[in-house]
């Protein structure tokens, strides 16, 4: 409950800072978001035919990732954000034309990374669960695009929320992500994956299925997206 009331606390005075160099900013009462704010866009992970990891107690990574990313776009909206869902079912977004698995997979990933063409100015934030042979790995650990300057600023956000609100033990630092990771290696705007946690630890599974945890997994992941926003104002940048 603390940590709780704690995030909600932190969360108003960001959002009346951003109100604050708006208004500073920009003499007249547009809204908050309507000049300098990116469009949000929020992957859930997978969905459909493909599940993604797969628990021990047969937990899809999928369900998890919708989850978080539903409430993440439910935060960031509450905060004046414009948000684009990339699914809010259970669901690959893929060409008709795709038949096979294979083909579906790589359909769905080249359409979500079309979705960043779609607006001029976007983030990419993409939610993911982790896996690991060794069952005693835990923690988030946020990824981040190597084409893009602000994606390590925006990840370095993400991750230091995570750690300050809800995991003070975590000592992942974020990272680069590799070739494996389509959308967000091949992205030119600032895109990252969240790793929430790792579903191979029992003990972390229990907490990602836990609509609790969950809503402070969210919140942190929110925080960090309005700090990074806030900084960007506060340098001048129109993000």
């Amino acid at each position: 409950m603390k940590e709780s009331i704690i995030s909600i606390v932190l969360a108003a005075v960001l959002i009346l800072t951003i109100i604050t160099f708006d208004r500073t900013r920009n003499a007249s009462s547009k809204t908050l978001t309507a000049c300098y704010s990116p469009v949000i866009i929020i992957d859930a992970g997978h969905g459909g035919e493909d599940g993604g990891a797969v628990a021990n107690d047969n937990t899809a990574e999928k369900d998890i990732n919708l989850s978080v990313s539903l409430k993440i776009n439910d935060i960031l909206s509450l905060f004046g954000f414009k948000t684009c869902m990339i699914r809010e079912t259970d669901k690959l977004i893929y060409d008709v034309s795709a038949t096979t698995m294979r083909q579906k997979k790589n359909s769905d990933l080249h359409n979500r990374h079309k979705m960043m063409d779609e607006y001029e100015n976007c983030l990419y934030l993409s939610i993911h669960q982790n896996k690991f042979e060794d069952s005693r790995i835990w923690g988030a650990q946020t990824f981040y695009s190597p084409n893009d300057e602000q994606s390590p600023i925006l990840a370095e956000f993400i991750q230091s929320e995570i750690i300050s609100l809800i995991q003070p033990d975590n000592t992942r630092v974020i990272k680069k992500t590799g070739t494996s990771v389509f959308v967000i290696y091949n992205a030119t705007k600032p895109a990252v994956m969240v790793e929430c946690g790792f579903i191979s630890n029992p003990q972390e599974l229990k907490k990602l299925k836990d609509d609790k945890y969950q809503n402070e997994m969210s919140f942190a992941i929110s925080n960090g997206v309005i700090n990074y926003y806030i900084s960007e104002v506060k340098n001048g940048s129109e993000v």
